[in-house]
Protein backbone atom coordinates (compact mmCIF):
# COMPACT_ATOMS: atom_id res chain seq x y z
CA UNK A 1 0.00 0.00 0.00
CA UNK A 2 2.92 2.31 0.67
CA UNK A 3 4.13 2.12 -2.92
CA UNK A 4 0.77 2.96 -4.46
CA UNK A 5 1.20 6.73 -3.95
CA UNK A 6 4.70 6.76 -5.42
CA UNK A 7 3.60 4.65 -8.38
CA UNK A 8 0.67 7.01 -9.00
CA UNK A 9 2.94 10.06 -8.73
CA UNK A 10 5.48 8.54 -11.13
CA UNK A 11 2.82 7.44 -13.61
CA UNK A 12 1.24 10.91 -13.55
CA UNK A 13 4.61 12.54 -14.15
CA UNK A 14 5.38 10.24 -17.07
CA UNK A 15 1.96 10.80 -18.66
CA UNK A 16 2.20 14.58 -18.30
CA UNK A 17 5.72 14.52 -19.76
CA UNK A 18 4.56 12.50 -22.76
CA UNK A 19 1.60 14.84 -23.28
CA UNK A 20 3.85 17.92 -23.19
CA UNK A 21 6.31 16.32 -25.61
CA UNK A 22 3.53 15.42 -28.06
CA UNK A 23 2.18 18.98 -27.82
CA UNK A 24 5.67 20.41 -28.49
CA UNK A 25 6.15 18.21 -31.57
CA UNK A 26 2.69 19.01 -32.97
CA UNK A 27 3.01 22.76 -32.41
CA UNK A 28 6.42 22.94 -34.09
CA UNK A 29 8.56 23.73 -31.06
CA UNK A 30 11.44 21.70 -32.52
CA UNK A 31 11.06 22.78 -36.14
CA UNK A 32 13.81 25.43 -36.38
CA UNK A 33 16.87 23.87 -34.75
CA UNK A 34 19.31 25.92 -36.85
CA UNK A 35 18.03 29.20 -35.39
CA UNK A 36 17.73 27.81 -31.86
CA UNK A 37 21.38 26.85 -31.83
CA UNK A 38 22.50 30.49 -32.17
CA UNK A 39 19.97 32.16 -29.84
CA UNK A 40 22.33 32.24 -26.81
CA UNK A 41 24.93 34.06 -28.92
CA UNK A 42 22.53 36.78 -30.06
CA UNK A 43 22.85 40.32 -28.67
CA UNK A 44 19.27 41.03 -29.57
CA UNK A 45 16.82 41.36 -26.63
CA UNK A 46 13.28 40.44 -27.64
CA UNK A 47 10.52 42.77 -26.46
CA UNK A 48 7.29 40.82 -26.10
CA UNK A 49 4.13 42.73 -26.90
CA UNK A 50 1.68 42.92 -24.03
CA UNK A 51 -1.87 43.77 -24.99
CA UNK A 52 -3.18 44.55 -21.51
CA UNK A 53 -0.77 44.08 -18.59
CA UNK A 54 -3.60 44.13 -16.06
CA UNK A 55 -5.19 41.01 -17.61
CA UNK A 56 -3.74 37.58 -16.96
CA UNK A 57 -2.99 35.59 -20.08
CA UNK A 58 -4.01 32.00 -20.76
CA UNK A 59 -0.44 30.88 -20.04
CA UNK A 60 -0.69 32.11 -16.46
CA UNK A 61 -3.88 30.12 -15.91
CA UNK A 62 -2.32 27.00 -17.44
CA UNK A 63 0.77 27.35 -15.24
CA UNK A 64 -1.41 27.82 -12.16
CA UNK A 65 -3.35 24.69 -13.12
CA UNK A 66 -0.17 22.65 -13.58
CA UNK A 67 1.15 23.94 -10.25
CA UNK A 68 -2.15 23.05 -8.58
CA UNK A 69 -2.07 19.53 -10.00
CA UNK A 70 1.48 19.10 -8.71
CA UNK A 71 0.50 20.30 -5.24
CA UNK A 72 -2.52 18.00 -5.29
CA UNK A 73 -0.37 15.02 -6.34
CA UNK A 74 2.16 15.71 -3.59
CA UNK A 75 -0.59 16.22 -0.99
CA UNK A 76 -2.27 12.96 -1.98
CA UNK A 77 1.05 11.15 -1.73
CA UNK A 78 1.69 12.56 1.73
CA UNK A 79 -1.88 11.70 2.76
CA UNK A 80 -1.41 8.12 1.58
CA UNK A 81 1.80 7.88 3.60
CA UNK A 82 0.35 9.37 6.78
CA UNK A 83 -3.11 7.78 6.67
CA UNK A 84 -2.38 4.47 5.01
CA UNK A 85 -4.97 1.79 5.55
CA UNK A 86 -3.70 -1.18 7.47
CA UNK A 87 -5.02 -4.39 6.09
Amino acid sequence: MFYLGWIALTATGVLVSIAVFVWAVRSGQFSDQGRARFLPLSDEIPNPRVADPSKLSIEVYVLMGVFGMGVLAMASTIALILFRVRG
